[in-house]
């Protein structure tokens, strides 16, 4: 019974440890009538004027001429390019978010791993382990049984917190005027940091996974944080 104890000890503990994995989810959209590469001259341009002249801009530029470069193309140098790229970037003011988690409240006694609590993430406690207290026997996965002495009641705690929509637009097109857009695509993410320039390589990263994709697709892609 103890080694079984232990296993499922181990279990809980490795779905909580994987729970703690940061990882950015997002959304891919993409339509195109993209050609295949042959070493094609880009330019990268904003889509807002407003982000003309922008150093961030010029950042979030970089990384996506870095990854259409691992694709073949080429940058145009200050020459005539033959397709232009156009990116638009941009984070929401946030909704803010309320969460109840449910849990038990009430005295339960000492005799455990965690506590005198219920906790929902480890809800298994070891009975008989009992550090020198006494510990009523038939009190298993962190309640006592119908005919204890204490009760217990089921109470929430609520937290709130705010989500913001993240996301990322490129338009791929020929250079003469009124040539038609050869690539139109879009990634987006919710979550908690409006910063995009963290948030921003994440969202490249993601971007261009099995890129250029199949045209009309919706494709969820979750990128990992690294830990530090």
């Amino acid at each position: 019974m103890e080694k079984i104890y232990k296993i499922i000890i181990t279990v809980f503990t490795l779905v909580l440890l994987a729970s703690c994995t940061q990882s950015i989810r997002t959304n891919v959209s993409r339509f195109h009538m993209l050609p295949a590469p042959s070493g094609q001259s880009i330019v990268i341009v904003p889509s807002n004027p407003a982000y003309i002249g922008s150093i961030e801009f010029a950042t979030y530029a970089t990384m996506v001429g870095n990854a259409l470069g691992n694709y073949g193309y080429v940058p145009a140098n200050g020459e005539d390019a033959d397709l232009i790229v156009e990116l638009d970037y941009g984070v929401d003011e946030g909704k803010t978010m309320v969460r109840a988690s449910p849990y038990f409240s009430g005295f339960m006694g000492y005799g455990g791993y965690y506590g005198g609590y219920f906790n929902p993430w480890f809800p298994y406690r070891n009975s008989f382990y009992n550090r020198g207290f006494y510990t009523n026997p038939y009190y298993l996965g962190g309640m006592y049984d119908p005919f204890g002495y204490y009760s217990l009641g089921m109470s929430q705690s609520v937290r709130t917190y705010v989500n913001y929509n993240r996301y990322l637009k490129m338009v791929i097109k020929p250079k003469q005027a009124g040539g038609q857009n050869l690539f139109e695509g879009e990634v987006k993410s919710t979550g908690r940091n409006n910063h995009l320039n963290e948030i921003m390589p994440y969202l490249v990263q993601a971007f261009f996974v099995n890129f250029p994709g199949q045209s009309g697709s919706s494709e969820k892609i979750s990128i990992e944080i690294p830990k530090n």
